[in-house]
C-alpha cells in the first residue's frame, strides 16, 4: 500500500494534497470533508491586509465619536489591536476539529503594523502561515527593486512576529524569480508557493465598464508552476508548494515528480465537490503502486531540472526548438 505522507515547513502531513485558501475554506464543515477524503492540511480563506485596516479605521471613528461627548472614552476600550475577529474564531475551531494542519492566510502588500495579527493568529492556534503577497503595481515611478525589498521586508515583519512556519505565496511576474524567492528565504521563509491567480477586470460592452470576474483555473495552467518548481527544487532551501491548474491525480502527480512537497488543489473541488480529494489521493496510490513506489520520497523532485537528462526542456532551448518545428 503507497504511503502519501510528506513534510512540508516541518509538519508532517499524511497526504500531500492540501485544500487551498478560497470560498470553500471558509467554513469548517468543508475543512473536515477535506480532512476526511485525504487532504494533509487545509489552507483557510485569507485574511486581506484591508480588512485589518478597515477594522481599525471603524474603531478609531467610533472613538473619535465617543470622546466628543467623554473626554475619558479612550479608555473604555483596551489597547490591544482589533482585527477581524471571526477570522481568529475560524482558526479556532478549525484547529479544535481537525488532525491535520491548519495553516492560516495573510494576504497583504505593504509592511505595517498590522504584521501583529500575524501573531493573534499564531495565539488562536494556526500550525503555519502563509503569507500571500498580491499586489499589482501600476505606478511608474516604482521599480522591480522596491517591489521586492518592500516583499522581504513583509516576510521579515512577520518571521519576527511568529514562532510558527511561514510560506510565501508568490505572483510569477519577477524578472529573477530564483533570485526573489532566495530573499524571501533568507528573510524567514520556510515554503514557496508557486502561484497565486490575479483577479483579471474585463470590460462590460453594455454598461460601458469595468467589472470584475473569478474565474475557475483550467489545467494548462498548471504548466506555469510546474515549469518553475522543476527550475527551483534544489536551488532554494524552502519547500516548494503547486498551485494552480491541478484537477486531477495525473496533475498532483507531474508536480510532485518536478519537485513540490504538497500540491494545492481549489479549482477542481468547487467544480467536483469536496469529496472529489478522494479520487484524486487514489489516483496517486494507484500510479505509485503499479509503478513499485512505497513513499512519495522516491520520485518527488525526479523530474526537476536539475535530475532530467534534457535540462533545456525547462527554459528557452525547448522553445526554440517546439517553435522551428511548428513548419506553419
Amino acid at each position: 500500500m503507497a504511503d502519501l505522507s510528506t513534510e512540508f515547513m516541518g509538519l508532517r502531513l499524511p497526504s500531500p494534497l492540501v485544500l487551498a485558501s478560497s470560498a470553500l475554506s471558509n467554513r469548517v464543515e468543508n475543512l473536515e470533508a477535506a480532512e476526511g477524503h485525504g487532504a494533509g492540511a487545509v489552507v483557510l480563506r485569507s485574511l486581506f491586509e484591508e480588512q485589518i485596516e478597515a477594522a481599525g479605521t471603524r474603531l478609531d471613528e467610533a472613538l473619535a465619536r465617543q470622546s466628543e461627548s467623554n473626554p475619558e472614552a479612550r479608555t473604555y476600550f483596551p489597547p490591544q489591536r482589533v482585527g477581524p475577529h471571526e477570522y481568529l474564531a475560524l482558526v479556532q475551531k478549525a484547529r479544535a476539529a481537525l488532525r491535520i494542519p491548519v495553516i492560516a492566510s495573510l494576504n497583504c502588500c505593504a509592511p505595517g503594523s498590522w504584521t501583529g495579527y500575524a501573531r493573534e493568529i499564531e495565539g488562536a492556534g494556526a500550525h503555519a502561515l502563509e503569507v500571500n503577497l498580491y499586489s499589482v503595481e501600476a505606478d511608474p515611478a516604482i521599480s522591480g527593486d522596491e517591489i521586492e525589498k518592500r516583499y522581504v521586508e513583509i516576510v521579515a515583519g512577520i518571521h519576527a512576529a511568529v514562532k510558527i512556519p511561514i510560506a510565501v505565496k508568490l505572483s510569477p511576474y519577477f524578472t529573477s524569480l530564483p533570485h526573489v524567492a532566495n530573499q524571501l528565504v533568507a528573510a524567514g521563509a520556510r515554503g514557496i508557493v508557486l502561484f497565486n491567480r490575479f483577479l483579471q477586470p474585463d470590460i462590460s460592452l453594455e454598461r460601458l465598464a469595468p467589472h470584475s470576474v473569478m474565474n475557475l483555473s483550467s489545467p494548462a495552467e498548471a504548466l506555469l508552476p510546474l515549469r518553475w518548481i522543476g527550475l527551483l527544487h534544489g536551488r532554494v532551501k524552502a519547500d516548494l508548494a503547486a498551485s494552480t491548474g491541478v484537477h486531477d491525480a495525473a496533475g498532483a502527480l507531474k508536480q510532485l515528480l518536478a519537485g513540490a512537497r504538497v500540491v494545492q488543489i481549489a479549482s477542481a473541488l468547487v467544480r467536483n465537490g469536496v469529496p472529489y480529494l478522494g479520487t484524486v489521493a487514489a489516483g496517486i496510490e494507484e500510479w505509485m503502486d503499479r509503478r513499485g513506489h512505497s513513499t512519495l520520497a522516491e520520485f518527488q523532485g525526479t523530474l526537476s531540472q536539475r535530475e532530467v537528462a534534457d535540462p533545456g526542456a525547462f527554459e528557452r532551448a525547448q522553445y526554440v526548438h517546439l517553435i522551428l518545428a511548428q513548419n506553419i
